[in-house]
């Protein structure tokens, strides 16, 4: 068990620095209006030693290059004894989390979801990989009406991410 804790300790670094984000999304379906980019900033508060929120703001421009402005609240929630990561997003409130899904290690610093999160009738899987100098979150979203993938990558450094 002291591996699993030193691949979360890793992790668990690699949020705590995190101050900007890239993300992109495209979808099979071109009427579904997911396609596009954002790009922003990460306020993270450390709540205590189990805890990580991400609160996001940043532009959204989608396939017909209108702006959106976008923000969001995420918290990573850190099960040592497990050797997992929770991620739930905070839409609500604080109190109110949509659990989206638990990461669990699979090596070198990858971690995927340990069972789909479901929405209605969409299928929400991810892969989270944590490396040196940023984190890639990678979602896959299927369903009736929906085929869509999801690329989010976090740094400390905003350059890190820039095409």
């Amino acid at each position: 068990m002291e591996v699993a804790r030193v691949i979360l300790r890793d992790a668990w670094d690699r949020l705590c620095v995190v101050r900007s984000l890239r993300f992109s999304a495209k979808s099979n379906d071109r009427t579904s209006g997911w396609n596009g980019t954002a790009a922003g900033t990460v306020n993270v508060t450390v709540v205590g030693n189990s805890s990580v929120t991400f609160t996001e703001h940043g532009t959204w421009s989608g396939d017909s290059r209108r702006q959106l402005d976008f923000n969001n609240i995420y918290r990573w929630s850190f099960d040592w004894d497990a050797g997992t990561i929770r991620l739930e997003h905070l839409r609500h409130d604080l109190n109110r989390p949509v659990f989206l899904l638990d990461l669990a290690p699979t090596g070198d610093g990858t971690f995927k979801s340990a069972s789909p999160h479901r929405c209605s009738a969409d299928v929400y899987t991810a892969t989270a990989k944590f490396l040196d100098d940023m984190v890639d979150l990678h979602w896959r979203v299927k369903g009736p009406k929906k085929d869509a993938e999801i690329c989010c990558a976090y740094a400390q450094d905003a350059g890190l991410l820039v095409d």
